[in-house]
């Protein structure tokens, strides 16, 4: 898949900084973006509801 000029040389950056393809830099930024969105699931395992309190605010 080809993409605008801007975003291949964006895509380009972010491959190199990462040490990674540019597939693979897809596959993370469409990952990221999907855990921020909810649409997919993070795998980590965060504090239950319950266990919530000010002293594990971050």
């Amino acid at each position: 898949m080809q993409f605008s000029q801007e975003i291949e040389n964006a895509l380009a950056a972010f491959a190199r900084n990462s040490g990674v393809t540019r597939d693979e830099a897809i596959a993370r930024i469409l990952r990221e973006r999907m855990i921020a969105e909810g649409d997919l699931a993070s795998g980590q395992e965060g504090i239950p509801p319950e266990k919530l309190n000010a002293t594990n605010d971050d």
